[in-house]
């Protein structure tokens, strides 16, 4: 009896295979011993073009002739148009060239590996680089850099409606939807209600103001003693602007503000994926990302289902209204729509 996988079988029509089967069987080849065996052999390196090819051919060996190659016609998928057959090649190799120079995203927190995959993932399907699959391969490639990462990951979450939005807004540079719906596949992450998100990013603050205080001191005597490269420098001004945000408002009040967003959007429970390292800064920058994903994955069902989300006015100061908020109970606030939102900045 043939297996029916959701990555090995696409919805779409395909040529006919080189074992006769029609398009109307959509690709049921594999017996599930066969099956079984392929997926206690898949290939999970990520670190390489090669490694690309081989997952298609492993998957697709018993398909096509063509498993494993680059395609050599043009291809347009869901209005998508793939790169020039003549331009696959390098710029798939440059797409993993650049995936090496950030260490296969390793030793990353949770949300910078789904930012960081959602850039990647997106440069490869742009590129199309294979005439048939490239959906099952790119998921595939991205759950195996996600465990290669140290990253506890759940593929079969997926909701294949959002992820075929979310391609679509990647191929015209908004990877904002792609990071969410990559998000959403960790095992990882922890529920909290909105007042509770408030009360932590606020407990955290001075402590984040304090490592980012230690930081900077610690670069400021490099610096001093005439040891400083160019890196050092960077990395001063870089915690300087932190600490300026942090302690002038702009950062924990846009996290606040997204909070608040979130409760009148009627978002009942946020996500929180843990830090890079433990860090409060880190800690704040997880619960601004939570409710910015809520917000925006709200705003992506009601897309899905022909709503657009309405705007909503925030004329006084989100801090303060937080720390107001911090002796009143826990509770939702009536339903209501949020605007979409940009990312915090902070961590």
């Amino acid at each position: 009896m043939p297996v029916t996988d959701p990555y090995l079988y696409p919805d779409t029509d395909v040529l006919v295979n080189k074992k006769g089967y029609q398009n109307a069987d959509r690709l049921r080849v594999f017996e599930t011993t066969r099956y079984l065996s392929r997926a206690i052999t898949m290939p999970t390196d990520t670190n390489s073009t090669s490694a690309l090819k081989d997952l298609h051919h492993h998957l697709f060996q018993d398909v096509y002739d063509w498993a494993g190659q680059y395609r050599t016609c043009d291809l347009a998928v869901d209005g998508r148009k793939g790169l020039h057959p003549d331009r696959i090649s390098q710029s798939v190799q440059s797409v993993f060239q650049t995936l090496n120079a950030n260490n296969g995203l390793r030793d990353l927190s949770s949300d910078r590996f789904a930012r960081g995959a959602a850039t990647h993932i997106a440069a490869l399907d742009k590129i199309l680089p294979f005439r048939q699959g490239n959906q099952q391969v790119t998921l595939l490639h991205l759950s195996h850099l996600a465990r290669n990462a140290g990253h506890n990951f759940d593929l079969s979450q997926l909701d294949h409606d959002q992820w075929r939005r979310a391609c679509s807004k990647a191929s015209v540079n908004d990877e904002r939807l792609m990071t969410h719906a990559i998000a959403t596949l960790f095992k990882s992450g922890r529920t909290i209600t909105p007042d509770q998100a408030r009360r932590e990013a606020l407990s955290l603050r001075e402590t984040a103001r304090q490592e980012l205080q230690s930081g900077i001191d610690a670069a400021s005597r490099t610096l001093n003693a005439g040891q400083a490269d160019s890196a050092t420098l960077k990395e001063l001004r870089g915690l300087r602007g932190e600490l300026k945000a942090l302690e002038s408002d702009t950062q924990v009040g846009a996290i606040m503000r997204h909070i608040d967003q979130a409760q009148k959007a009627g978002i009942e429970k946020l996500t929180v994926l843990p830090g890079r390292d433990g860090s409060a800064r880190d800690a704040i920058y997880a619960i601004g990302r939570a409710a910015v994903r809520s917000l925006d994955l709200r705003e992506d069902q009601r897309a899905g289902h022909g709503m657009s989300a309405e705007q909503t006015q925030s004329p006084e100061s989100w801090f303060d209204r937080a720390s107001q908020k911090l002796s009143a109970s826990e509770r939702t606030a009536p339903q209501s729509n949020g605007p979409k939102s940009r990312d915090p900045q902070i961590g």
